[in-house]
């Protein structure tokens, strides 16, 4: 018989070694985003109710749920570029153990003193959380690009599933922990699940040495490439289009007559459909070799068109508002924004590498901090023009004027886009393979194909 010490050795060395190391790693990160998506999305179902106990307004509370967003869009980018300078894994790790202290934290906040002390303990929590959120993010996104290079669609699918994820579970657990035990137990409750993941992360997530294999670049040059403005472009308008409803859908949805439940179902709809399809995908992308560019424009055309009928817009008076008519929309943006968000991604990172970053930890570094910060800039930015849009012109015109915004990338951009088509197309007569490689370099890991975009 096997001594029992030795068969966990062995179960030890089969999981943490070889090939099964980097999926290991993947799954450990990919549970610790789950649970610091749902701390970042734990606030909506209650903490306003508390904190106008507290003598907040309205104003004040958006803007305290709100603040995280703005500050990942500021500091990602910075995070991405020093990373290279220590490890990902010391990011990602000190990340999660910043994000489960102050949502642990927070769980205490109602006992501060009412009006402006509540207000400004408040803020400074939500701040650091993000700072920690931040720098969680960063690294994953670039431990991922790291350790797969030869599937980033895959793996980005994977992780957006993971984000839309903990955004539909995170109001959800808060709504029902506050219920079960009062407003601290759902702090307290999802922040120890974030600190265990740190504790995990940290005995299992290996340190490792990551060669610099391209020319050193800063961000500055990272942002040459029109590929990386449109992929960024993309991003932002996506998240614009699917969090523009955000704040005003419920109000809409109570001409319905629906009950509270119904309405929170309503809610995931499309999120829900959004998370379930991203890894289909990112790995059509990858496994297929499907052209990245055409599937953001026609993701969001239909996520465009769409818009237009979830008011529905009122210049199109054959169509009156429906609660089959909302909540087949709601699918549809689920449907259509997937392919938007995975293959802007994939338009960063081809990007870069036509610059002539390498597969390196900088490279993946920088990456993840453009992509961090344009999916901030459109989970900020979307709710705010929602607001201040109906508050000016009412829900169907909000609806309307979101469908004009998010086809900016297109119009910027359809010059750029039209000249690199007759591009690609010219080469790939000249050279069938059309493997893109810089000449001054050696070979990537993951080669570039011009005429795949």
């Amino acid at each position: 018989m096997v001594p029992l010490s030795s068969a966990k050795q062995r179960l030890h060395e089969h999981f943490t070694s070889g090939r099964w190391k980097p999926l290991l790693t993947f799954g450990i990160m990919a549970v610790s985003n789950l649970f610091a998506w749902c701390c970042l999305s734990l606030l909506p179902p209650f903490f306003p109710l508390e904190a106008q106990k507290k003598g907040a307004s309205w104003t004040i509370i958006g803007l305290i749920s709100s603040c995280s967003e703005l500050v990942i869009f500021l500091v990602s980018p910075l995070l991405g570029s020093v990373m290279h300078a220590s490890s990902p894994r010391y990011f990602y790790i000190s990340g999660l153990w910043i994000v489960g202290i102050c949502i642990t934290v927070f769980g205490w906040i109602d006992h501060a003193p009412a009006g402006t002390p509540f207000i400004a303990i408040c803020f400074a929590v939500r701040i650091v959380e993000a700072l920690g959120t931040a720098s969680l993010i960063t690294a994953t996104f670039a431990i991922a690009t790291i350790n797969f290079p030869d599937n980033v669609g895959t793996v980005y699918g994977i992780l957006e599933t993971v984000t839309g994820c903990g955004f539909m579970l995170g109001p959800a657990m808060g709504g029902g922990l506050y219920e079960l035990g009062g407003y601290s137990l759902p702090f307290w409750v999802l922040g120890g699940c974030v600190l265990a993941c740190g504790a995990l992360s940290l005995a299992l997530v290996p340190s490792q040495t990551y060669e610099d294999k391209g020319k050193r670049h800063s961000s500055v040059t990272l942002l040459r490439s029109p590929l990386v403005w449109f992929g960024a472009f993309g991003i932002e308008s996506a998240l614009i289009c699917f969090t523009i409803w955000n704040p005003v859908f419920a109000d809409y949805l109570t001409q319905f007559n629906l009950r509270h439940g119904v309405i929170a179902l309503v809610f995931i709809i499309g999120p829900g459909i959004y998370s379930f399809t991203t890894p289909f995908w990112g790995l059509l992308i990858d496994k297929k070799q499907v052209p990245v560019t055409p599937l953001i424009v026609a993701g969001l055309t239909c996520s465009g068109i769409s818009l237009l009928f979830f008011g529905p817009v009122p210049f199109i008076p054959a169509v009156a508002p429906s609660f089959w008519l909302t909540v087949t929309t709601q699918a549809s943006l689920g449907v259509s924004l997937g392919p938007v968000i995975v293959s802007s991604m994939k338009c960063v990172v081809t990007g870069t590498r036509e610059l002539g970053f390498g597969d390196d930890v900088k490279s993946a570094g920088l990456v993840s901090g453009i992509v961090g910060s344009a999916t901030s800039l459109g989970t900020f930015c979307g709710p705010v023009l929602g607001g201040v849009l109906t508050e000016y012109f009412g829900y169907r015109y909000a609806m309307a004027l979101g469908t004009v915004w998010i086809m900016v990338p297109m119009v910027c951009f359809s010059p750029y886009l039209c000249i690199r088509a007759r591009r690609d197309r010219s080469d790939a007569k000249k050279q069938p393979n059309d493997v893109y490689q810089q000449d001054d370099q050696p070979p990537m890991e993951l080669t570039t194909v011009r005429t795949h975009l």
